[in-house]
């Protein structure tokens, strides 16, 4: 099948902004993980908290520790990670730019940009896996609880609208 006129630059158009948003949120990480506490000289003691310092800002004291340790742990998967998404987002940039403009070859890179973020959180996921078991359940909860008022949800769901607005 093929897409010409308007349906192809309507197309690429969504791709070229579906791009963006994925590259600004890449930008995003790879930001919060090099800026963060101690490297470059920035963060401390009263600067924004970020990468696993805001992660255990929430947590029992007692549990930093082991926190921390599986997350250095698993440091070397995450850098490795970052550095196929840099290498695959090069990659989608490329396809993006070039003249003429290959669909295929600009799908393929966008699929393996996909994969190479569905991999990042694949090692975050088996990395707070493997912490989880070791947290005893009535602190796996305040965990939950902080976590929920975190990403706006209370423990009854999303919080209300603003006055003057309807759901």
């Amino acid at each position: 099948m093929t897409i010409s006129g308007a349906g192809a630059k309507w197309l690429i158009g969504v791709a070229a902004v579906s791009l963006c948003i994925n590259l600004f949120l890449v930008g995003l990480m790879a930001g919060h993980w090099i800026y963060g506490p101690g490297f470059l000289g920035r963060g401390g003691p009263d600067g924004p908290r970020r990468g696993i310092e805001a992660m255990i800002a929430g947590v029992p004291e007692d549990l930093r520790p082991m926190i921390k340790q599986k997350f250095d742990a698993a440091k070397p998967q995450f850098q490795a990670q970052r550095e196929q998404i840099r290498t695959v987002r090069d990659k989608l940039a490329a396809a993006a730019e070039a003249d003429p403009f290959d669909p295929a070859a600009f799908d393929q890179a966008f699929g393996e940009f996909q994969q190479a973020m569905d991999g990042m959180g694949a090692i975050a996921h088996q990395t707070i896996r493997e912490i989880l078991p070791q947290i005893p359940a009535a602190q796996r909860k305040q965990l939950v609880e902080k976590w929920s008022k975190r990403w706006g949800k209370g423990p009854d769901g999303p919080p209300p609208p603003p006055p003057g607005e309807e759901p």
